[in-house]
């Protein structure tokens, strides 16, 4: 059985897609797409030796013909034959490095990414790459919040509400509510000159307050 994390992924693959498992670590992911049938093909990559082992294990004891790859990211993998792309468990420095060539992703027309910092950064990096923010889904698991994106690829946009705060919902208002009361924190132990930086938070608990209601009236 997956982890709600990675149900969260798989909830954004289709059956006709080309999977690449990247950071596959235990191959669990994987292991449920190609079982299931959840998708086309699949294939699992790590560039943790270790990591990449224990997948093998587990695709081995389930007797499954998934191919696995060592490799940094995308460098070793053929992508022409792939159209969708699962990042997960990595920063987004990691993230735009590993997507940090244009030829790896000509083909892919999906990119499914779950990101444990500089979230902003990172949606504002993929709208550059080409790749716009359709969707997202919010998972509380073991004491921490995990953002699933979905991006695809389009000539579209995303606005500056989307890219500061993500695709708003209201069923993840406790996760709006934490990250304005974490602001307010922050404000509280910010020393008095570095007033600029508090008046910024003070205006994103302002914005996303105000997106929040707004999305309350729909």
């Amino acid at each position: 059985m997956l982890s709600r994390r990675l149900e969260s992924i798989k909830s954004f693959i289709l059956k006709n897609d080309k999977v690449v498992d990247v950071g596959c670590d235990h191959g669990y992911l994987s292991i449920e797409l190609y079982e299931n049938k959840l998708c086309q093909s699949v294939i699992a990559t790590d560039i943790n030796e270790s990591a990449l082992d224990r997948a093998k294990k587990n695709i081995r004891e389930k007797n499954l013909p998934i191919r696995t790859v060592l490799t940094d990211g995308l460098k070793n993998i053929s992508t022409k034959d792939y159209d969708t792309v699962v990042i997960s468990g990595m920063g987004t420095r990691t993230i735009l490095h590993i997507l940090d060539n244009k030829a790896k992703i000509k083909n892919v027309k999906k990119i499914i990414l779950q990101s444990n910092n500089n979230r902003v950064e990172l949606r504002e990096e993929m709208n550059k790459l080409g790749f716009y923010l359709k969707d997202e889904k919010i998972i509380y698991e073991n004491k921490k919040y995990y953002i699933t994106m979905l991006f695809v690829k389009s000539a579209n946009k995303n606005t500056k509400e989307e890219i500061k705060y993500g695709i708003l919902k209201k069923e993840y208002f406790d996760y709006y509510n934490y990250v304005i009361t974490s602001y307010k924190s922050i404000i509280t132990k910010l020393p008095l000159k570095r007033f600029k930086e508090s008046h910024a938070l003070k205006r994103s608990i302002k914005e996303l307050s105000k997106l929040m209601k707004k999305e309350l009236k729909k």
